[in-house]
């Protein structure tokens, strides 16, 4: 896809892995970045997403479902997970729109992420369009953490999996407490989901750190971001 704005940029999609803390490959999340036509410039989507259209919006979730569907063989044989990052926009479509939402229900193994700053996430009701969502859906909280919500996101009970926020994570291993801070975090959060995954784990020193806690993924720059034609290298 290519989105113009003073310059043009062009969308590229990969695949960040997640492990478990046996070191085995547990799931893969579809990333969009994008990287200037006239400049060698990458960036992730977060930065271009005001500036996109819905019509542009809907786009990229297709093309990622795209993608995935090339890779659908491998990860149902490696029964492994797969995570796209959703909008406001795409909840919309989803819940109206029946072509589209069958676009995804060929996925079994995928399941749909969003980030604390959803909007209306700190006062759900309802009404909300993530508790309709929720029951036709998996949905996992990405970034828990990140300060824009409060914990009645995960008490709620919408989420099969939350995800710590990167940073948030960073900050608390740089601390001394992390080990008492994580045992009260999980006491928190495990009740109300199915499983919790971290990010941020960009050494091995935090993968040993992150390994004395039940995790059931692990992201980080520790197993950096592949192409369609390096997914199969994950598992070898």
């Amino acid at each position: 896809m290519i989105v113009s704005l003073d310059n043009d940029y062009r969308s590229d999609l990969l695949f960040l892995p997640a492990r478990n803390g046996s070191g085995e490959l547990a799931g893969l999340e579809v990333i969009a970045t994008f990287s200037a036509d006239r400049a060698d410039v990458r960036f992730p989507v977060e930065l271009l997403t005001h500036h996109l259209s819905s019509e542009q919006e809907l786009c990229l979730f297709r093309e990622k479902l795209e993608l995935l569907a090339t890779c659908q063989i491998f990860f149902i044989q490696q029964h492994l997970l797969a995570w796209i990052a959703i909008t406001p926009v795409i909840v919309d479509a989803l819940l109206t729109d029946a072509e589209f939402a069958s676009l995804i229900e060929r996925f079994p193994f995928l399941e749909l992420t969003l980030n604390e700053n959803y909007p209306g996430l700190d006062s759900l009701t309802e009404t909300h369009p993530l508790v309709a969502l929720s029951k036709r859906y998996p949905l996992v909280l990405a970034n828990f953490g990140a300060g824009d919500t409060n914990m009645n996101a995960v008490f709620s009970g919408l989420f099969k999996r939350v995800a710590l926020d990167k940073n948030f994570v960073q900050r608390q291993l740089s601390g001394i407490a992390f080990e008492p801070f994580m045992r009260a975090l999980f006491a928190q959060i495990s009740p109300f989901c199915e499983s919790v995954m971290i990010a941020g784990i960009d050494s091995e020193e935090m993968r040993q750190h992150a390994t004395a806690f039940p995790f059931s993924a692990m992201q980080g720059a520790l197993w950096p971001m592949v192409n369609k034609a390096q997914v199969t290298s994950l598992v070898q």
